[in-house]
């Protein structure tokens, strides 16, 4: 039996015509899970990402995702606004039961983030952290304890989005990062990992200048509003098997990809003409 599964950009039956980029979107059916609430939302703030990943090249640009960090009384999560949009919009279709050709013409028109990964910190008030992550057809959730990381503050000041932040340094995850925040907002989270200053973080780089985040918008959340977990059909895994995966993902991530016999891919250049598999995707972990 074959599976179902959708591919950006273009979907032609069983044979899908793509453009290479630094992550090759596949949805699947899991992809239509709502979720299910796991705390009520406080604070949403949105935050510029701005990243590089081939850092063998001196001329790499930045990419740029707009990310969303949804702060709960216990929980909060960290996920790209444009996957989000995608998915509701494949979630909607797949519900209203639409043609194939209407749910191709909206992932072409929708696009798909950068970023796959999400993460929960202190999910349920555990104290634990999620990672879920989409690599090829599979879903997997990484679950750990929680690393706060320790940090040196600095009586340094700068303004973000009109608010006074702070300065603090900390070596967190293989980085040396540099975080701004605010004790106008006493709430100790922030983007991607980084958290346990005693004020909302708005703006973090790494010592490298590879990964930066910046909030350009907050919004205090007064109607009812819950923070979704989606993450009860994605497959455990542990974080030492993940940064494997990853590794053979990145290295030939079309292999990774059909390894399934019913999948076939032909890659594409920008006029529509056939080129051969990459053999790799430049790959810059936010953690090493």
């Amino acid at each position: 039996m074959k599976k179902m599964m959708y591919l950006f950009p273009l979907i032609l039956m069983n044979c899908f015509i793509l453009k290479v980029c630094a992550q090759i979107t596949v949805f699947n059916d899991i992809d239509v899970d709502p979720g299910i609430p796991c705390d009520e939302g406080r604070f949403r703030i949105s935050f510029s990402m701005n990243f590089i990943t081939d850092t063998t090249r001196v001329d790499s640009k930045f990419q740029n995702e707009l990310m969303i960090l949804e702060i709960g009384k216990k929980t909060s999560l960290f996920y790209s606004y444009t996957n989000y949009v995608a998915d509701s919009v494949y979630m909607a279709d797949r519900r209203n039961g639409v043609s194939q050709s209407v749910i191709n013409e909206h992932l072409q028109q929708f696009g798909s983030g950068k970023i796959s990964w999400e993460i929960y910190k202190n999910y349920k008030g555990s104290g634990n952290t999620i990672l879920l992550d989409k690599l090829g057809m599979a879903r997997y959730k990484c679950e750990e304890s929680a690393q706060v990381p320790i940090w040196n503050l600095i009586p340094d000041t700068l303004t973000v989005i009109g608010y006074i932040c702070q300065k603090a340094i900390t070596n967190y995850k293989g980085r040396i990062w540099t975080a701004w925040y605010t004790p106008e907002i006493p709430i100790q989270e922030g983007p991607w990992k980084l958290c346990g200053l005693p004020g909302l973080i708005l703006k973090a780089e790494d010592n490298q200048h590879t990964y930066n985040f910046e909030a350009n918008g907050l919004e205090q959340i007064h109607h009812p509003h819950n923070i979704l977990y989606k993450g009860n059909k994605y497959e455990p895994i542990t974080r030492k098997n993940l940064n494997k995966l990853y590794t053979r993902y990145y290295a030939d991530p079309v292999g990774f990809i059909t390894n399934d016999p019913n999948i076939k891919i032909t890659i594409t250049d920008e006029n529509g003409n056939k080129t051969a598999n990459p053999k790799s995707i430049p790959y810059n972990p936010i953690e090493k």
